[in-house]
């Protein structure tokens, strides 16, 4: 049978795939040593684009939306105005959600701290009786704890000791912690200056980067990468507005089962889970660790019903709502969801994770789309 040009550069294509595929499997470690080193060097720009990527979401909202009467406005400076306006307005919005996350959770946090500094030394006694009643109910003699003597001097002095002789070792690492936690502060404002400044200027960017590839790349091959561009820029955005809004939901859902459960701390612990949902994986335990140390103190005995209560309604969120929300608005179906969450966390981590869900939206719409058109060849012949 003889294959027509286009079947064989096809075949040839999933061949070079599957190759570079192996390739890279097989030289995991020097591609990872590679990405670090791009991304030493790289790292404040892509994490600018980043944050520019994210904040489009609500710049695009309150550009549409809320300040759209200002586009048609007869005045020129106040259409020139909508742009700086809605990009204001989008990261005081940011801003204002990372304000609310740390005025709410560090002053309970504080509270909480001060409240087991002070009920520390009961614990501890109660757990030593409790110790001492369960090695007596199997006839173990309590008396070696009872006699062990701590030498406070020669404990204080073997401390000093080795402060002495580490005091280098112990400065340096000061400093470096000092020095990373310096740059990472100042990486952080300029990746977030750098977004602004893409923001403000988005249309112009995207059209010098138009005409860069239009002038060094093929026209055909152009106008696949832009498809390919634009749609996973609409499937990414689609993703992060499905995001926050099933965090919300679950956050919601969270404070009113904790108030109806009568749990302490409702509020603090549905913001907390509400705000670590949006990591995948890692954050659903942080907000879980979070909230159980906050009722620990109040009720040992709430701190573990609420473990369960949490766990039961992340999974019904999980497994109902999440497939739903996020997998409605990115355009897949919700079982795809849930593969695409486990499969790009065993392949990466909370990083895979996060993006497993908008990469296989963006291959299922090309599957989609080839199909159909392949269909459609076959039909019309």
């Amino acid at each position: 049978m003889k294959l027509d040009k286009k079947t064989v550069r096809t075949i040839l294509l999933i061949i070079a795939f599957a190759v570079v595929l192996f390739a890279a499997v097989q030289n995991l470690a020097s591609i990872y040593g590679a990405v670090v080193s791009v991304w030493k060097v790289f790292g404040v720009i892509t994490g600018g684009l980043g944050v520019a990527f994210v904040l489009n979401v609500p710049l695009k909202l309150f550009e549409e939306r809320i300040f759209y009467g200002m586009r048609e406005s007869r005045r020129p400076l106040v259409r020139r105005l909508r742009r700086p306006l809605s990009l204001l307005c989008a990261v005081l919005l940011a801003l204002g959600v990372v304000v609310l996350m740390l005025a709410v959770v560090i002053p309970q946090l504080t509270k909480t701290l001060s409240e087991v500094s002070s009920k520390l030394p009961g614990y501890i006694s109660a757990a030593v009786s409790w110790v001492e009643g369960l090695l007596a109910s199997f006839n173990i003699s309590t008396g070696p704890l009872q006699n062990i003597a701590i030498d406070w001097e020669q404990t204080f002095a073997q401390i000093g000791d080795y402060l002495k002789d580490g005091a280098g070792g112990i400065i340096g690492t000061a400093t470096n912690v000092g020095t990373s936690v310096v740059s990472t502060a100042m990486n952080l404002i300029f990746a977030n200056v750098i977004a602004v400044y893409i923001l403000a200027q988005k249309e112009r960017v995207g059209s010098f980067v138009r005409r860069c590839f239009e002038a060094f790349l093929p026209p055909r091959f152009c106008r696949g990468l832009f498809r390919l561009a634009a749609m996973s820029a609409d499937t990414f955005s689609n993703f992060i507005s499905g995001q926050l809004t099933d965090s919300f939901i679950l956050a919601v859902l969270c404070y009113f089962g904790m108030l109806i459960f009568r749990f302490p701390y409702a509020g603090v612990i549905a913001v907390v889970i509400g705000v670590t949902s949006l990591v995948p994986i890692v954050g659903a335990f942080v907000g879980e660790a979070i909230g159980a140390f906050l009722i620990l103190f109040v009720s040992p005995l709430k701190a573990l019903l609420f473990l369960v209560f949490i766990l039961c309604l992340q999974q019904v969120e999980g497994t109902f709502i999440y497939p739903r929300v996020v997998g409605k608005s990115v355009g897949l179906p919700g079982v795809l969801v849930l593969c695409a969450v486990i499969v790009g966390g065993n392949i990466s981590g909370v990083l895979g994770a996060l993006l497993g869900v908008p990469v296989c939206a963006v291959l299922y719409t090309l599957l989609r789309g080839a199909m159909e058109a392949r269909l459609e060849k076959r039909r019309a012949a």
